[in-house]
Parts: structure tokens; sequence; C-alpha cells
């Protein structure tokens, strides 16, 4: 199949969305693994030069690179004190590649893991760490899709204690491009990184009088209009149902940041379908349970965010209960617990966890106990947990060769037997 043609108008940066970019691509992020490997220090610019080194190397055919999603709306959006700052969780960069069949994603897949290499101490002896090691200690989240209208891969560099995260997406094409008008925003690197060949320093040293010329532009057929939500944090989409998940935790994240929507009845209109597609997505309790209770970590609790957690799941719950028209009653219930007791947890570490044998999901259904989590207490404290209530949700048996797993919806993911999908 033959790589897209971007259509889409460029709009140039000036020198402060610039240097917010420069920040953004030359502070290393700090990955910490939980077992005896060593702790990497790794700057998104140096990281994509190594892999785009390699995999030219390996006959990959590269059309650009970008910075994508919140951490490219950071960098355009105005910097005012009456409205809330954009704020980002992932680094995310997309290298738009052509593949000519499956197996090249899977090159792409061993030249990253290999690529971690490159930054391990000097002391270090590597030459008997495999990929599957590198990939159990350093990689997030490993996803890989591909079908008639959608040909790309996703591998994210990071552990479950940091805030920030390195997503490295390869596309060969993707149907849906953005979620929200917001973080439909794609800054063009080439020229920033070709812009060291002309200076004595790596990363890149500017100044106002020296700069690279960048260009943005926004998958959004209006970019004005684009910059205009994002400039008075103005939430806007189209066609939530074909989004994964529906954009619906997005939505609710975008709100509790300060968000407003660009036309009530609109979005109002549009909710439901962000539940249909949510649901269609994560159609059980169990994966349901486990989706939330991630996001909210590494979203909110992490970052010691308790109240903001609180709020977030608070608009879920209302967006759920009133919107969620294709669930029966009793089906939307299930999803109520769910959120519920996530709810109850941010606040409450002593209370025991359920067995690895019961969902939250299936407590206020069950014909052999009244208990409910919406009656659980609600005792104030700064410890969250860190880790979920133990829940089978997320473990799986590898169903594919070469450390893919397909899961719902014709998408993959990396999966070791009987360990946690990360």
């Amino acid at each position: 199949m033959a790589a897209p043609v971007d259509t889409c108008v460029g709009h140039s940066l000036n020198y402060n969305q610039v240097e917010k970019l420069n920040n953004i691509l030359s502070t290393p992020v700090e990955i910490q693994p939980p077992n005896n490997f060593p702790a990497l220090s790794i700057s998104p610019a140096s990281l994509v030069k190594v892999v785009r080194q390699r995999l030219l190397k390996k006959n990959i055919k590269l059309r650009d690179i970008r910075l994508n999603g919140s951490a490219a709306s950071f960098c355009l959006s105005e910097d005012r004190e009456d409205i809330p700052k954009i704020q980002y969780n992932d680094i995310d960069l997309i290298f738009g590649v052509s593949i000519d069949c499956e197996d090249d994603f899977h090159v792409i897949k061993e030249e990253v893991l290999t690529s971690l290499l490159e930054f391990f101490p000097d002391k270090v002896t590597k030459t008997n760490i495999s990929c599957p090691l590198l990939e159990e200690t350093y990689v997030r989240t490993m996803v890989l899709v591909s079908n008639s209208q959608n040909q790309w891969s996703l591998i994210s560099l990071g552990d479950q204690s940091n805030n920030i995260s390195i997503e490295l997406k390869f596309v060969h094409n993707i149907k849906r491009r953005f979620e929200f008008t917001v973080d439909s925003f794609q800054i063009i690197l080439d020229s920033y990184f070709n812009f060291d060949q002309y200076t004595d320093q790596s990363p890149v040293a500017i100044s106002q009088s020296f700069f690279p010329s960048v260009q943005a532009v926004s998958v959004y057929p209006d970019f004005e209009e684009a910059m205009d939500h994002l400039n008075n944090r103005l939430i806007h989409t189209a066609a939530p149902e074909e989004i994964r998940g529906g954009g619906l935790l997005k939505y609710c994240s975008l709100h509790v940041n300060g968000f407003q929507p660009a036309n009530r009845d609109t979005m109002n209109r549009l909710e439901p379908y962000m539940c249909s597609r949510f649901f269609i997505d994560f159609p059980t309790t169990a994966i349901q349970y486990d989706k939330l209770w991630k996001y909210v970590l590494l979203r909110f609790l992490q970052k010691g965010e308790f109240r903001r957690c609180i709020e977030f799941l608070d608009m879920l719950y209302n967006v759920v209960s009133c919107q969620a028209k294709c669930l029966m009653g009793s089906e939307r219930q299930k999803t109520i617990s769910v959120i519920m007791y996530i709810r109850s947890m941010v606040f409450v570490p002593n209370i025991p966890f359920l067995p690895p044998h019961v969902h939250p999901g299936m407590i206020s259904h069950s014909n052999n106990s009244r208990a409910s989590f919406n009656s659980m207490p609600h005792r104030q404290s700064n410890s969250p947990r860190t880790s979920p209530p133990p829940t089978t949700a997320g473990y799986y048996p590898v169903q594919a060769s070469q450390g893919y797993r397909k899961a719902v919806g014709g998408h993959w993911e990396i999966s070791q037997p009987l360990t946690q999908v990360r």
C-alpha cells in the first residue's frame, strides 16, 4: 500500500515556540528500571538521531519525523495568566515510514530496542543483553495495528513511576490522526535535526538571532480554528466513534484541566458516541478497570494530584451515568461501580484490595452480597495506592509470535505468558 500524501498547511514557529521545542527535545528523560539493569537518561533528540540512523541502515524509508499531541500543543500554545497551562504526559514522536510488509515493523522494533544499548553506561557489558530483556525492562507499552486502513506501531519507553515517557510511533498510514482539535498539531522536526549540522554544539544551540525554521501543521482541516481552540482552551472534536476509546477519558481530562466546550450542545450530542466507542473497545468491567486505573495512576496519582483525580472520576461518572445509552441499566451500573471503587481508593490506602478472583464491577450485582463500593468510606491520606487492586485484567497468554499480542479491535500489544501487560 502506498504511503499517504500529507496535504496539511504549514505554520512557521517563532523563537519562543522553537525554544519550548528545544527544551522538550534536549531535556533527558530518566528511566529507572525495577531490576538490576542500569537507569537510563535519554534526551528525545539523542534517541531520535540514533533510531533514525539505524533505520536508514536497515533500508527503512523515512518520510519525516514529527512531534505530536499534547507536547506539540504545549510548544504552540500562548502563555497567559488567565487560562490554564497546557500539560503533557508523553513526548509523542511520529516517524513517517514506508512499509513494504508487516515484517518491517518487527525490524523497527528490534532496532529501537537495540538503540537503547547506546545509552548504557560505558562500564556495563552489553554483549549478553538481548532484545527481550530490553523490552521487559525499559518498554512501558508496545502496540501494533495492521489492517486495511491503519498500519502503525507504537513503542513507549518509560517506567511505571515516571511521569514522562517517550513514545515512538511508526506510521505508514492511519485513518484517525487526532482526538480533539487541541491535540491535532504536529511539528515537523527534520529542519530542527538538520540545524545542528551548522552549529558546533549538540543539542541545538539557539538564540533569538539564530534558530531553525520549523513548521507546524494541524491534521484537523482548519489550522486557525484549531489554534483558536488551543489558545482559548476549548474542547471540540468530530466523529468520536472513529477514535479508539471514543476519546472519553481525554474528554473528561480536558474538563478537569480547565477546558470548556467550544459548543456545549454539540459536545452533549457527541457524548453518547464517545461512550459507545469506549464500551466497544473496552467491553468488560475487568478491561475497563485495568484501563481506568492505569490512566489515573499515570496522569494524576503519581503527580500527587489527588483532588484532580477525584474531579476526573466524578466527571466520568456523570458522563457515563447520563450518556451511556448504549448499555442496559445493569451493565451501566457495573461500570459505575468500577469508577466509584477506584474513586474510593484514591484516599483510602489502608483498605485491603479485593482478592484476584473478585472484580469490583461484580460486587454490587452479586446475589450473595449486599456490599457496594459506593458505600466505602473516604478517609483522607497523602499516601495513595501506587498499584491497582488485584485483578486478572492485563494478564494474557502469548497469542502471537515475536512479542506481540492480538488485542481488541485489531490492535496488538506486547505480552508474556502470565505476565502483566504494561
